[in-house]
């Protein structure tokens, strides 16, 4: 059963604050349910966990509970975010999927980097810098991801808009993508987690993107027509069109007017293949209390690690 369909048979008995397991495989006690009208999960934690981030369409609560346990909280509270809620959930149970001391301080680690998703304001634009980030992600998506591995698989891929550490994350391979400027000297690396190894060969595709904001020019280049590409390209799969909706939304993106002048223009891309010896650092490599870093990496250091394209470092065919 996925988190969805837990969610929908908890909202179907109509049981107000019921919860069940999710597993009674997984190591940490995780429960679903339905609190207050609302969807929720219940970590269950040995000692009192760390004061929760600030999320705006998200209420976190610690609460005692018997044999000096915690049961911490986490329900949502905008019913138009009900998809990126599931997608919280399913982090949270991949963040917990190995025994932990206490699973407190893992949770609120991973709701911080949803807090910036579910801290804005709705209706609101994306930033410059948002924009160019987004579009880079909608470029590999189209014309890369689509063409190798179809629409649904490359869709599905696309976990960049829920907080994953990589933007795609397909079965041979993960891709961080970046969008940089043409005079840019080095790339940002925005997590600890970011070029941290998972098991699978990891590439940075970077390309460079400008935007020009209520500029007039070829109505094929705008951010719109962007999005409207995309859509075009998975149209014919429901199940990737919707997942496509999804992981825009979840990107802060919304269908609007100045999204129409809003003029992309794309550079070229080049991939990097993060080796052993490539400069980064890694989570398991930092001291114990250092919860996040962002740095950057000169382009000159990694030369030697550019390859001809990304499907090299993923071993597949082109």
């Amino acid at each position: 059963m996925t988190i969805e369909e837990a969610f929908r048979r908890a909202e179907h008995t109509g049981v107000d604050g019921s919860f069940s397991r999710i597993s009674e495989s997984h190591p940490v006690d995780l429960f679903l349910g339905v609190e207050g009208g609302r969807r929720a999960i219940m970590v269950v934690c040995r000692t009192r966990p760390p004061e929760p981030p600030s999320l705006g369409a998200m209420l976190v609560e610690a609460r005692p509970r018997q044999r000096g346990e915690w049961a911490l909280v986490i329900r949502l509270d905008r019913t138009d975010l009900t998809g990126l809620f599931t997608h919280v959930v399913e982090d949270l149970v991949d963040a917990t999927c190995v025994a932990l001391p206490d699973p407190g301080e893992v949770v609120i680690r991973r709701l911080a980097r949803w807090q910036r998703l579910f801290s804005r304001r709705p209706s609101a634009l994306l930033e410059e810098h948002e924009i160019r980030g987004l579009a880079a992600e909608l470029s590999f998506l189209a014309d890369e991801g689509i063409p190798k591995f179809g629409p649904l698989a490359a869709a599905m891929a696309w976990v960049g808009p829920y907080a994953a550490p990589k933007d795609f994350s397909f079965q041979s391979v993960e891709v961080e993508v970046k969008a940089t400027h043409r005079q840019r000297r080095s790339i940002r690396i925005n997590s600890l987690e970011q070029l941290t190894d998972a098991g699978l060969p990891i590439c940075i595709w970077s390309r460079v993107v400008e935007v020009e904001q209520g500029q007039s020019g070829d109505p094929h280049d705008t951010f719109a027509a962007l999005v409207r590409r995309v859509r075009a390209a998975v149209a014919e799969d429901a199940a990737a069109a919707e997942r496509v909706d999804d992981a825009l939304r979840a990107a802060g993106y919304e269908d609007r007017e100045e999204y129409e002048v809003t003029i992309v223009r794309f550079g070229p891309a080049v991939s990097y293949a993060v080796r052993r010896d490539f400069p980064r650092i890694q989570r398991p490599d930092v001291a114990t209390g250092i919860d996040s870093c962002i740095y950057e990496i000169a382009v000159t250091a990694i030369t030697s690690f550019l390859v001809g394209s990304w499907r090299e470092v993923a071993g597949i065919e082109s």
